[in-house]
């Protein structure tokens, strides 16, 4: 059952990361292996903080599997959690948090525990989650300098 997290820290506010981290429908513009997302079901749950559920297809040489999270973005917090509803998994849960810290950066932990239902996937999964988790965090800031860079310049 792995579980692991990650941390990079990029020159941009904690706000903005959020904002990059929170729009999951965005996510397949970004992510090669993200082919598509729905979100449904947007409700705010107190101020501040929003669910939804977004469903994701995921392809991946060859592969291609599709699950449902139900998704909760807390602006105040800065975190983003994404448990699982339904898919290929036995269990999915993500954190995304982000914390400001001097000069204006923020650090990005994206902390993951996940279990596959077909333990032959499981195994490659595990074999492979430090590049995977590489990967995600790489395509998020590679999007936030998308986003962002302009911003930052004099």
């Amino acid at each position: 059952m792995p579980r692991f997290s990650k941390s990079i820290r990029v020159p941009y506010g904690a706000a903005e990361c959020f904002q990059l981290v929170s729009e999951i429908a965005k996510y397949p513009d970004f992510i090669r292996w993200i082919t598509a997302m729905r979100v449904s079901g947007r409700r705010d749950v107190q101020p501040g903080v929003t669910e939804c559920q977004g469903e994701a297809i995921v392809g991946f040489k060859g592969f291609t599997e599709r699950f449902t999270t139900q998704v909760v973005a807390d602006e105040p917090a800065k975190r983003v959690t994404a448990c699982l509803v339904r898919g290929p998994f036995r269990k999915l849960f993500a954190e995304w948090r982000i914390f400001e810290t001097v000069g204006g950066a923020s650090d990005i932990t994206l902390e993951i525990d996940y279990e596959f239902r077909n333990p032959v996937i499981g195994f490659l999964a595990a074999a492979n989650h430090d590049l995977a988790t590489d990967r995600i965090l790489n395509a998020f800031l590679a999007e936030a300098q998308r986003r962002f860079a302009a911003r930052a310049a004099p």
